[in-house]
């Protein structure tokens, strides 16, 4: 199940692509299988359609679905290539430990969520941007 955070810095078609790329990678969506429309699935979400839309061109451009004229989105038969299908269960199991860590702790989901996100933005912010500062 794809869950969007909208107070994320992460912006939502990013976090319905990887929500997607997740549920691809972990076996929960089969190559063949159809996807939600994406009316249906920024409905379900209570997003707006436009970040559906981009997220599923993105991964139509990686070739993780397809799209049937008249038929609707698909997983990609060449989703069983998918090269980071080990990556993201070896990342989600590692996830999982962290969270689980951080609850025995007392961290509540606002702390861990700040956390991971410090981390997040820190690991991508551009180099040069840190010595200005």
């Amino acid at each position: 199940m794809i869950k969007i955070d909208p107070t994320s810095f992460i912006p939502l078609y990013e976090q319905v692509k990887a929500g997607l790329r997740r549920e691809i990678a972990l076996g929960a969506l089969k190559p063949g299988e159809p996807l939600p429309s994406i009316r249906d699935l920024a409905a379900t979400l209570l997003i707006n359609p436009n970040p559906v839309a981009r997220a599923y061109g993105e991964l139509e451009r990686d070739r993780l679905i397809t799209t049937r004229k008249g038929k609707g989105c698909f997983v990609s038969e060449d989703s069983r290539a998918f090269p980071g299908r080990d990556t993201i269960k070896r990342l989600d199991g590692l996830f999982e430990a962290a969270i689980q860590d951080g609850r025995k702790t007392g961290a509540g989901p606002s702390e861990i969520r700040r956390i991971f996100e410090d981390r997040l933005r820190a690991a991508f912010e551009d180099p040069g941007k840190r010595r200005a500062s």
